[in-house]
């Protein structure tokens, strides 16, 4: 070995011609080591196809790969083909003659290859990017041209099997930073110098001009352009013989930030090679500018003559870099990831024999794996990792993520104190939180991913499900445990579990979505108090399978633009239960016609008693939430309803019910699925949530379903008069009462009423039975008042309250507060007729007619408040004034005795407000610009009956 000859010229004292030739020289030297390298690594067909690739582009022929037209752009600088290639190329075409063209100008200034490629981490399916730099002046036309032309070589490539991708480079705009982007992967411009830097380390020419940054020494790259312009200007160099991208004395603090949290991005996918670039990330923000960057550090290794290509390698540059900034800093765990990330990023497994002659790369691993003292066991774990079982991915999990979130919060901070703005959108940035937060993020009930990017596979061929009451010494008779490979009960004790849950659809969930479980994996399941059946087991992992193919697709990019919402919902009905165990225990399985299985048999019984909800939300996030206590289908209803609030615009999601329990398992998921759909189908349109009201009955029970303020709300009812109650109450708008399929079935006339209630009127029901009437009015907002009263005649019956009601619309009219209702609102009257069958009525509209009135007593209350706020009524009749300050506690038999003696022989019919005034102030809430009619309904009511019961007091 001779004596190494260090080059430190110094340009101010004039420039050694000779001096350039021997630096041009050493990075040839190099370069030519790398691309011999780059062709051992590769198949011979695939060698041929690299070699060809700068003749393509130096000629358009037309029987050559890539030719588009003449006019395309061609010509390589400085190239001049062998005769190898020029044999290869005839196979193409045997009339092929290459001439060269001496005075064409080249359109094609320089051909790099980057990334891998020729370094110790290139593997067989290594892709290979090439910057295609073209001249500065070419037009947009002849552009298109050109990428057309790398697009075709492109797809010739890859139908040999190799995978080339071509990105057309301009280095004069590259230089002056007016590049937007250079490839799909990178934020372009906002890591400029960082891409540079990874350039001049990792790049190899493959044909035409090589870079003027060799020739500039590292004590003067802060003057770069200056002797960069010397050389070139006093033709120490010929200018067509060099590429120009620019110096590289110092990377800007916020591209640091700005390529981090890219790498963070990417990390997420690709954890091994993201750990290595994050942590060259915060190096190059500790150490620079005091120390140099690497690109600069390989720049002065070549000046000093130290061209051992395989401490030049850019990963090895890469790792010798990290080892010393991990060892002064005492960081050994974070180290030995580093270590192992580069392991499994070369790829070359140590442990097994090289089917051929040893490669010079396993021989430089080999020597790096020396120093770092690795087992042999350690060796074949890695060597393994397709083996790797779940025990062994989580924990390597928590290291990567403790990486990752140790770069995020190291970036953070490192933006903060810097008071910088990382060169990247703000937009993207919160892409970036979402994506980190969507994979990392614990919360309550999601299912856990453990394997991005760590292991090939997950998969077990034995996994056994025990309930926990099946263990001696059980603590929780709720909890499902999880064993891989048991053979026996008998080796609980002695095996350790794998995962623990209270819900088995979430064991299953977490086992099938990390790949643990599929169809052919053998299933034990030993369920102790509990229900569970085999048959469910393998029918919920069958339904996943069919649902929700493992692995889920990608999440696309445009999805973290927006907030998450709901993709798929599946509910499981009744895991593990029986509901009718207690039926079939004393033989009986039905005792009525009812097949509600919400209120099954005359019993009434609820059929659902436990409900799994699985749902995937657009960011592809799964959460499991069990119902198992309470009223778990409106619990569960409830939930489902909340989520779908925040959907906006997007599509609803996706809804699918199962139910594998032993008795009526298809009725039981059908009612689900019917009623969740009936529901959704309620509240949802593309006008947004609408203000319904919706009755369920179930159990005995009713509830009423509400939106308030884009939240629902479930109000429960233990009886059909405290249901009445409820709907009777005042609303903020029209919301009409919806009633479900199987609710209110012995209440037909309710349905039918509900059914014909609409907006635009006050509608008022009526049925006859005898000397009795039942009266439901619907009123503007859809609120519901009923009451029974006796029954003498239609007349005595209607005109009354078609007066009230005329007369309170006159009042709303006139007041000023009057914006928010219609002043055309129609007073309809319906009568409700039994039809042929029981459960069966009809409506039949009345027409009455204002004449009509004048046959009755007009009786008129005019509220007002006293001194202490107490409301107070003085009363009309036929313009007779009987008022409180004259009459006192006495004013309602007062009237009482006047109606009397205005009647004919004392009869006994009831008698009817026309009129009620109320102050504007009374009852009203805060959503009301004014009462509602059914509230002046609600006083009428009450003092009618103090009227009515002082009448049959005079009797």
């Amino acid at each position: 070995m001779g004596l190494k000859k260090v080059i430190q010229p110094d340009y101010r004292e004039g420039v050694d011609r000779k001096q350039l030739n021997i630096l041009r020289d050493r990075f040839l030297k190099v370069n030519q080591s790398r691309l011999e390298r780059t062709q051992q690594a590769l198949p011979l067909r695939h060698q041929t196809t690299l070699d060809l690739l700068a003749l393509f582009f130096q000629v358009n022929h037309p029987l050559l790969p890539g030719y588009v037209s003449r006019d395309t752009p061609r010509g390589v600088a400085n190239y001049v083909p062998d005769k190898r290639v020029l044999q290869a190329a005839r196979r193409f075409s045997k009339t092929f003659k290459y001439k060269s063209e001496k005075r064409l100008r080249p359109d094609i200034v320089s051909l790099f290859m980057m990334g891998s490629i020729g370094t110790i981490a290139q593997s067989e399916v290594s892709d290979i990017d090439i910057w295609l730099c073209h001249r500065s002046g070419l037009g947009e036309d002849a552009l298109r041209l050109l990428q057309r032309k790398a697009d075709l070589i492109t797809e010739w490539a890859d139908a040999a099997g190799l995978e080339i991708h071509f990105f057309l480079m301009d280095s004069n705009h590259f230089r002056h930073r007016k590049v937007a982007a250079v490839d799909k992967e990178s934020s372009g411009s906002a890591q400029h110098f960082l891409l540079l830097d990874e350039f001049y380390r990792t790049s190899v020419l493959l044909a035409g001009c090589y870079p003027l940054w060799w020739l500039i020494p590292v004590c003067d790259e802060p003057e770069y352009d200056t002797f960069a312009a010397l050389l070139t200007r006093k033709r120490f160099i010929r200018e067509s013989d060099v590429i120009d991208f620019g110096g590289l004395a110092s990377i800007p603090k916020e591209e640091f930030v700005g390529a981090g949290m890219w790498q963070l991005y990417k990390g997420i996918d690709a954890p091994y090679k993201s750990v290595i670039k994050l942590l060259l990330t915060e190096l190059y923000a500790q150490e620079l500018p005091d120390k140099l960057n690497l690109s600069l550090e390989y720049k002065q290794a070549v000046y000093n003559d130290e061209l051992d290509v395989d401490e030049l390698d850019p990963y090895v540059m890469v790792y010798r870099r990290l080892e010393r900034y991990l060892l002064a800093r005492n960081e050994l765990e974070r180290l030995e990831l580093v270590r192992r990330s580069f392991y499994l990023k070369v790829g070359k497994k140590l442990t097994g024999k090289p089917s051929t002659r040893v490669s010079w790369q396993r021989k430089a691993m080999t020597k790096l794996i020396e120093g770092w003292g690795w087992s042999e066991s350690l060796l074949s774990s890695l060597d393994h990792r397709n083996l790797w079982r779940v025990p062994q991915v989580i924990k390597e999990r928590k290291a990567v993520v403790s990486e990752l979130t140790h770069s995020y919060r190291f970036l953070s901070q490192y933006a903060r104190s810097h008071g910088l703005k990382a060169h990247i959108k703000a937009e993207d940035m919160a892409i970036l939180g979402r994506k980190l937060y969507a994979v990392f993020q614990r919360k309550a009930g999601k299912v856990e991913l453990i394997n991005s990017g760590i292991a090939p596979s997950l998969y077990e061929d034995h996994l056994a499900f025990y309930h926990q009451s099946s263990q001696p010494l059980a603590s929780d008779g709720n909890a499902w445990l999880l064993y891989r490979d048991l053979e026996s009960s008998s080796d609980v004790a002695f095996h350790p579990v794998l995962k623990r849950s209270t819900s088995i659809v979430e064991l299953i969930a977490w086992c099938y979505f990390n790949g643990i479980v599929s169809k052919g994996t053998r299933l034990s399941l030993v369920s102790g108090e509990n229900k569970m059946t085999m048959f469910e087991l393998q029918n919920i992992i069958s339904t996943f399978d069919q649902l929700a193919p493992y692995p889920l697709p990608p999440v696309p990019h445009e999805r973290f633009r927006h907030s998450h919402f709901p993709l798929h919902t599946l509910l499981f009905v009744n895991v593990g239960v029986d509901p009718m165990e207690e039926m079939s225990a004393r033989g009986v399985h039905k005792l009525s016609d009812r097949n509600d299985s919400l209120g099954y048999s005359s019993f009434r019984d609820n059929l659902v008693a436990t409900l799994d909800q699985i749902s995937i939300n657009s960011w592809h996030e799964l959460s499991v939430q069990r119902y198992e206590l309470g009223d778990t289908l409106i619990q569960c209803l409830k939930h489902y309803l909340a989520s779908l609030a925040d959907v906006g615009s997007n599509p609803l999601p996706r809804l699918d019910v199962r139910c594998f329990c032993p008795h009526r398992a298809a009725a039981i998921a059908k009612r689900v699925d019917t009623l969740f759909r009936d529901v959704v189908g309620a509240f949802f349109s593309a006008k947004g949530i609408l203000p319904v009201r919706y009755v369920i009955e179930m159990d005995h029970r009713f509830f009423v379903a509400q939106f308030f303020n884009q939240q629902p709300q479930f109000t429960a009812f233990d009886s059909l008069s405290a249901l009445l109650a409820h709907l009777e109450q005042p609303q903020t708008s029209y919301a009409p009462v919806v009633i479900d399929h199987y609710a209110l079935l012995e209440q037909p006339r309710l349905r039918l009423i509900f059914d014909k209630s609409r907006s635009g009127a006050i509608q008022v029901f009526f049925h006859v039975m005898g000397d009795k009437a039942d009266l439901f009015i619907v009123d503007e907002y859809g609120s519901l008042f009923s009451y029974s009263t006796p029954y003498h005649s239609h007349q005595s019956l209607l005109i009354p309250l078609y007066r009230f009601l005329s007369s309170i619309l006159e009042r709303r009219q006139m007041h000023q507060s009057i914006d928010s209702y219609s002043s055309d609102l129609a007073l309809e009257f319906c009568e409700l007729k039994p039809g042929k069958l029981p459960s069966y009525f009809t409506v039949e509209k009345k027409n009455l007619t204002p004449e009509a009135v004048v046959l009755f007593v007009d009786i008129q209350a005019i509220g007002s408040y006293d001194r202490q706020g107490q409301l107070q009524f003085d009363v009309y009749c036929d313009q007779q004034e009987f008022s409180v300050l004259e009459y006192g506690d006495q004013l309602i038999p007062a009237v009482a005795h006047y109606i009397r003696s205005k009647r004919a022989s004392g009869e006994l019919y009831p008698c009817y407000l026309t009129d009620l005034g109320l102050p504007q102030g009374l009852d009203q809430h805060d959503y009301q610009h004014s009462l509602q009619t059914v509230q002046y309904l609600q006083y009428k009511k009450v003092l009618e009956e103090k009227l009515n019961l002082a009448l049959l007091q005079l009797s």
